[in-house]
């Protein structure tokens, strides 16, 4: 009868650590997904070609922080606004949790940068 309870502890204990880790991955991207959006616009302030300069950069940011099916999740978008001209990038991301039926993360984040501009 113990050995039944020991199998029993011993798989709520790994049902335990996989979903304590699925939420360390998650928090690890959602800051990976900000610091791309927060260097894309910082890139794209000083950049020529501000929307593809911080395009480029935040996706070059998330290639080196996250794997491809995680990056498939994230979608990119810089824009040049307003009357004193400020790079905005936004990222929307959906992630996919470890377990089969939990719904799906799905957040927003943007950030923005006042374009530099020589007189």
């Amino acid at each position: 009868m113990t050995g039944v309870a020991f199998v029993v502890a011993a798989g709520m204990a790994l049902v335990l650590f996989v979903s304590l880790a699925n939420v360390v991955t998650m928090t690890f991207t959602r800051g990976a997904v900000r610091a791309a959006v927060e260097e894309g616009a910082r890139v794209g302030a000083r950049s020529d070609d501000p929307v593809g300069a911080c395009e480029d950069r935040a996706r070059a940011v998330l290639g080196g922080l996250l794997g491809p099916s995680v990056r498939a999740g994230v979608t990119i978008r810089c824009s040049v606004e307003g009357m004193r001209p400020t790079v905005r990038a936004r990222a929307d991301a959906r992630l996919i949790p470890w377990w089969p039926g939990l719904p799906a993360l799905a957040f927003a984040t943007d950030a923005s940068s006042a374009r530099e501009e020589l007189p």
